[in-house]
């Protein structure tokens, strides 16, 4: 069983929460996850809408996971938040990290409109994380950026390829130190606390495949 997790590097001179996050499990993984090793790899992706193809295939090829958690951030949420859906969309509010804008592009032209995310039971997941006091909720989908273009190559090649991964969308808030220089007053969780998170997640997930 092996689980990647991806996070962003950041799109400026600012920072990503999914990548503080992915770095912090990496280097210093909670006590739950201990035992796990190299079932667990991490990977931060370029914010790149033109390279994000080519290296999220290269990760899934390399590490032939059973499962993608895929993780960005998102100021202005209060919650974690689980994607529903991956839309076949790119309609950039904002550049890139190399300066590109895509408005109203197709991420794959035979694709369809959309993917469910299909990580397993995530309304039994959501509900652990609130009964264990970390916000949590559904998002109707990843928007239109990067966060929505990683997880749809990711269904889309799944689908295709008809290899057995299963793949979901995890968005976190902003950290503490961004909420203080990057975002004045935004909403903000405690780096403990979305690793707490994740590591539920993964561990949840290790747990089905070794039960099933």
């Amino acid at each position: 069983m092996t689980i990647l997790v991806t996070g962003f590097e950041p799109n400026d001179d600012g920072l990503n929460a999914s990548k503080i996050l992915l770095e912090s499990l990496r280097d210093d993984p909670p006590e739950s996850l201990s035992g796990m090793g190299e079932r667990i790899q991490y990977a931060v992706i370029p914010p790149s809408t033109k390279q994000l193809k080519s290296v999220i295939l290269q990760h899934i090829a390399r590490c032939k996971p059973d499962y993608c958690i895929f993780i960005g951030q998102a100021p202005g949420r209060n919650k974690i938040t689980f994607e529903r859906l991956a839309t076949n969309l790119k309609d950039f509010g904002s550049a890139d990290g190399e300066g590109n804008q895509p408005k109203g592009e197709v991420i794959e032209a035979d694709g369809s409109a959309a993917y469910w995310s299909n990580l397993p039971d995530q309304e039994a997941l959501v509900a652990r994380l609130n009964g264990n006091g970390i916000p949590a909720a559904f998002s109707n989908h990843a928007g239109n950026h990067l966060c929505n273009q990683i997880l749809y190559h990711a269904l889309y090649h799944a689908a295709s390829a008809n290899l057995d991964v299963q793949c979901g969308f995890i968005h976190i808030p902003a950290l503490p130190i961004q909420a203080q220089t990057q975002w004045l007053g935004a909403p903000f969780i405690p780096l403990a606390m979305a690793r707490e998170a994740l590591a539920m997640v993964i561990k949840d997930l290790a747990g089905r495949t070794s039960l099933g």
